[in-house]
């Protein structure tokens, strides 16, 4: 029974520790045609404790990956920017957010989507951390096998594209 209840224990403080974990997309509500539009991710942890993020396949190491949908007018646009395959990761892989704080990333929606024709463009977010590791003094980085996923939610974000 006292294994039941530390495992179920166990079990819970991952979900716990990410509670506080927030992500706010802005981006801007017009551009040119072809031109760069920026867009910023702010990660927030309003939690108590440190979080580490594995930063794969998120703005903070640019366009390695589709961490965001696009669609122009309803219609989806496809990525076409570069995917990369991973081996294991490196310490600093990891992003540290310390309790009340942010940090924020900007990358150019441009470079991986063809942004040329005029229309309502509609961003959402599909951020998948790999491992979210809570606390201060950890072993990082941590065997695939220890890894704790969350699915981050980041609001979507319309930017109108219109010539001139």
């Amino acid at each position: 029974m006292r294994l039941a209840a530390a495992l179920a224990l166990m079990c819970a403080l991952p979900a716990a520790a990410h509670e506080g974990l927030r992500c706010v997309l802005q981006a801007p509500a017009r551009a040119a045609p072809g031109q760069p539009v920026l867009l910023r991710f702010t990660f927030s942890n309003e939690g108590r404790a440190p979080l580490h993020l594995l930063a794969w396949n998120t703005p903070f190491e640019g366009w390695f990956g589709a961490y965001v949908s696009v669609s122009r007018d309803g219609v989806p646009l496809p990525y076409g920017g570069p995917m990369a395959k991973r081996g294991d990761p490196a310490r600093d892989d990891y992003l540290r957010l310390a309790p009340g704080r942010s940090r924020s990333a900007e990358v150019d929606l441009a470079l991986p989507f063809d942004l040329s024709q005029p229309g309502r463009y509609r961003i959402e977010p599909r951020l998948h951390l790999h491992d979210v590791v809570p606390g201060s003094r950890l072993r990082l980085p941590r065997p695939r096998g220890q890894w704790t996923p969350h699915d981050l939610g980041c609001n979507a974000a319309d930017v109108d594209i219109a010539a001139g």
